[in-house]
């Protein structure tokens, strides 16, 4: 799952103008943690729905902040091969000739819509609070 967030790039300038590379450099990563525990309660939220078992819901996990360029920080699943039985509840799959649409279909899409138009917003106010 990937979602970029454009627009961040003055918000970051004007903090390391104001309070220095090292510090701000710990309020990005702070932010992104932050952000990645949200995220991880909405994925979990959004697979619950077809949840049999629970164990695709108790192994997502967030990465810690990823360096680069831009810095990153990704949802996914753990140890084991859940993603690929996700891939089928959220795609779907065809069956004997028969497609199959899992009562699970399109959840996780719904979470990467409502994330990329939500989440510059949430990651400003974040920033702002912890740069006071």
């Amino acid at each position: 799952m990937s979602v970029s967030v454009k627009g961040v790039d003055e918000i970051l300038k004007n903090l390391e103008a104001n309070l220095g590379p090292a510090r701000t450099n710990r309020i990005v990563n702070k932010s992104l943690r932050n952000y990645g525990k949200k995220l991880q309660q909405d994925v979990q939220e959004a697979v619950s729905s077809y949840m049999d078992t629970g164990e695709t819901h108790d192994t997502v996990i967030v990465s810690g902040v990823k360096k680069g360029p831009p810095k990153t920080i990704e949802v996914g699943w753990g140890q084991g091969s859940r993603w690929r039985l996700v891939h089928l509840s959220e795609f779907g799959y065809t069956r004997f000739g028969k497609y199959i649409s899992p009562r699970g279909m399109g959840k996780l899409q719904g979470v990467v819509d409502k994330t990329e138009g939500s989440a510059f917003e949430e990651m400003r106010s974040d920033l702002e609070e912890l740069a006071r």
